[in-house]
């Protein structure tokens, strides 16, 4: 008899009154709030976790949340004159990550727990919108799946991945090539030199067209990331300096996370949207 199943919770770590789902498969789980389609967590074993959120996070009065995978939708980063003739004042990546994500569709299975996630799109402020946009989140014994969809518009979109790290230190993520531009240095375009990147001060990277599979390894384990749909990957964190400046980050928290994105970032694709990040504890 399979122990696989979905619950509703209400608060998560210390997010409290967070309306949250929890997603057990096996050994593994995952936690996933309906507030911005938001995966909080996902242990492939007990006492593994892969995701870092913040311990200064928070989520109420309109205020996104600091770690785990936030869906960044239509745009990603500061809004682009396509989203916004008009000027107005408009949220960083997007308008979905503080709004409340309806259930649509939930499968538990012996071998796969999913649930799936969608929010009607609002009146934008710009032409061609894309009708709604929906995630799904898929739980197996060996890898989580997320899948972000929407039908045919203008839109960028990322799953702005937090991985929980031992020291920022020890990581290196693997196999980058190409180009990518570089915005620490005002966004300025380089090629990757060596097939791995290893963090010693701050990064904020657009690796465009990147691989089908990157690998995140610490000393100790290793993460193996699979993109589909995808133009780019954004590779980010803080370091000392901007960790400091963010409210909901511990000054110190640089130290225990790296951001790997995966993301669609072309102002000129309105093809539909199917966005898919797997990740892969190897242990």
């Amino acid at each position: 008899m399979t122990s696989n199943a979905i619950t509703q919770h209400l608060g998560f770590a210390h997010l409290k009154d967070l309306p949250c789902y929890l997603l057990t498969c096996g050994q593994a789980t995952a936690v996933i709030s309906s507030y911005g389609a938001h995966l909080l967590s996902y242990k492939p074993q007990a006492e593994v976790e892969t995701i870092y959120l913040s311990p200064d996070a928070a989520w109420k009065n309109n205020t996104p949340i600091r770690g785990g995978v936030p869906v960044c939708w239509p745009w990603f980063g500061p809004v682009a004159a396509e989203f916004n003739p008009a000027a107005q004042k408009l949220p960083n990546h997007g308008v979905v990550r503080t709004e409340l994500w309806q259930v649509v569709k939930q499968s538990v299975t012996d071998t796969a727990v999913s649930i799936e996630l969608r929010i009607e799109s609002k009146t934008l402020p710009y032409s061609n919108a894309p009708s709604y946009v929906s995630l799904t989140l898929q739980l197996t014994e060996a890898a989580l799946t997320l899948t972000l969809k929407s039908d045919q518009g203008l839109q960028q979109a990322a799953l702005h991945s937090y991985f929980n790290v031992d020291s920022v230190h020890q990581v290196s993520v693997s196999s980058l090539s190409g180009d990518y531009l570089d915005k620490v240095k005002a966004g300025e375009r380089f090629v990757q030199q060596q097939p791995e990147l290893k963090f010693t001060a701050e990064v904020d990277r657009v690796y465009l067209d990147t691989a089908d599979e990157l690998t995140l390894r610490q000393e100790e384990n290793a993460v193996l990331i699979t993109q589909q749909g995808h133009d780019a990957s954004v590779l980010w964190n803080p370091w000392t300096e901007k960790a400091a400046a963010l409210k909901d980050l511990p000054d110190l928290g640089y130290l225990d996370f790296v951001c790997v994105e995966t993301a669609r970032l072309s102002l000129t694709n309105t093809a539909p949207l199917q966005l898919v990040q797997q990740i892969r504890y190897l242990g």
